[in-house]
């Protein structure tokens, strides 16, 4: 079976041998840890020895900064395209929270989960560039919500606080979201968050007096056949005059 797994390997272009060996390593990165994966796992799982390795990465710290360097090309592919769109912030800021729980904090939920993991195992080099990188998207947020709050469409909040609020609620789904238990779509997922951040968690005034109405009516229903009658008498009045209104159209 080693040998099958070998020879695959080595059948394949020289940028798929490296992006098997990434794949390899966030896969085990993900499940074991950095500090507990080695070299010698990630050799033995693709089916190559440890120097064959070399040739690809010079160390596992060298494939961790790459692992990263790949998280944050896929956090940026789409979302550039998106922030340059000729579009209202609104339905720029829909795209871009669609984007991020689907493609990246559930499609991309592994390699996710390691870049927030393992960010203290960086040297300091590429932990200074990586952070530069992740300022660069929470700036690109940020600005959304300016000019939404320029042109009226956003209240008038925080930006920073804003972009950290959506940008938290958007990258915690990695740590509860499991693929093969998920009570929901990745659509259901990003749909509700948008409505969620939209219109917030509280009813409507109008939601909450027709609530109140309807509990009003059922405890008058619960009482004597006088409350009743009191009830009916006030819906007939009511359609009463929607029957006038509409004769008069």
């Amino acid at each position: 079976m080693k040998k099958k797994e070998n020879n695959n390997f080595r059948e394949l272009d020289k940028s798929l041998r490296m992006q098997r060996i990434i794949d390899t390593a966030t896969e085990l990165f993900y499940k074991k840890g950095y500090r507990a994966t080695t070299l010698d796992d990630v050799a033995k799982k693709i089916g190559v020895t440890k120097a064959a390795l070399y040739h690809y990465v010079s160390s596992k710290e060298n494939l961790l900064s790459i692992i990263y360097m790949q998280a944050l090309e896929s956090i940026f592919r789409n979302t550039n395209k998106i922030a340059v769109m000729n579009l209202p912030p609104d339905k720029k800021l829909r795209l871009i929270i669609s984007n991020h729980v689907k493609n990246i904090s559930i499609k991309s939920r592994p390699i996710l989960s390691v870049f927030f993991a393992e960010e203290n195992q960086l040297s300091i080099n590429d932990l200074k560039g990586i952070q530069n990188e992740k300022k660069k998207y929470n700036q690109m947020i940020e600005n959304i919500i300016e000019e939404g709050i320029e042109q009226g469409l956003f209240r008038n909040a925080d930006p920073k606080l804003q972009a950290y609020g959506i940008l938290g609620m958007c990258n915690w789904i990695y740590k509860w979201y499991k693929v093969d238990q998920a009570p929901y779509t990745p659509d259901q997922i990003a749909d509700h968050i948008i409505n969620l951040l939209e219109k917030g968690y509280l009813a409507s005034e109008k939601a909450k007096n027709g609530i109140a109405e309807k509990q009003q009516i059922e405890q008058i229903m619960k009482n004597g056949s006088a409350d009743k009658k009191k009830v009916l008498n006030q819906l007939k009045k009511q359609c009463q005059v929607l029957i006038d209104l509409i004769n008069k159209v």
